[in-house]
């Protein structure tokens, strides 16, 4: 197909064209407002650990540093445990959302970032709201850390909370609206192209 034959296609199909790039346009930003809203909230867990000093394991320190490495990955499991989300929630007095069992796991997000840090993040509906859960989720955590150096004979973990970070969650509808606007363009052409080939085939 030359540009000339191409140039009348798109003629020919320019309403086609307009009214698909509206509705992929609206679409996109109606799903950006709805996506939007609420608070996004990240809480930095600090991880520490006293492990019971022997002539074995007299390093400086080293098998303190270690312990809590490695209780730094149980911290980041937990988090996404229903149960402790359960706790969060309740020791914050809120609600939990009606939502299915599956999606306690994604309620909150933890990622271990360094041997003695994990990052949790998760969604709040006002600023109030995100402080308390964060509250919460510190000490959570502790309780579970307390009750899991009551069994490791010899070493104690604490896990201390940060002070949150909350920041509006605003969507990007100006980058939003661009990117639908070309893929739009781009789809809406393939289908017409689509549908000529078919058409003289």
């Amino acid at each position: 197909m030359n540009f000339s034959n191409f140039a009348s296609v798109i003629k020919k199909n320019l309403k086609f064209i307009l009214i698909f790039i509206a509705v992929v346009l609206a679409g996109i930003e109606l799903i950006s407002w709805k996506m939007s809203g609420g608070y996004d909230v990240s809480v930095s867990l600090f991880i520490f650990s006293e492990v019971n000093q022997t002539a074995e394991n007299r390093c400086d320190g080293y098998y303190s540093i270690k312990a809590a490495d490695e209780f730094s990955n149980s911290v980041a499991q937990w988090i996404k445990s229903p149960e402790i989300v359960t706790e969060i929630y309740k020791k914050a007095n809120f609600q939990l959302p009606d939502v299915s069992l599956a999606a306690y796991s994604k309620m909150i997000k933890a990622q271990k970032m360094a041997p003695q840090f994990v990052e949790a993040k998760f969604r709040a509906a006002d600023p109030e709201k995100g402080e308390r859960l964060a509250g919460a989720l510190a000490q959570v955590l502790q309780d579970k850390a307390k009750f899991a150096g009551e069994f490791s004979g010899d070493a104690v973990f604490t896990v201390s909370g940060g002070q949150p970070v909350i920041v509006k969650n605003q969507a990007d509808y100006l980058r939003n609206g661009f990117l639908a606007l070309i893929g739009g363009i781009l789809f809406s052409i393939f289908l017409i192209l689509f549908k000529e080939d078919e058409n003289r085939n």
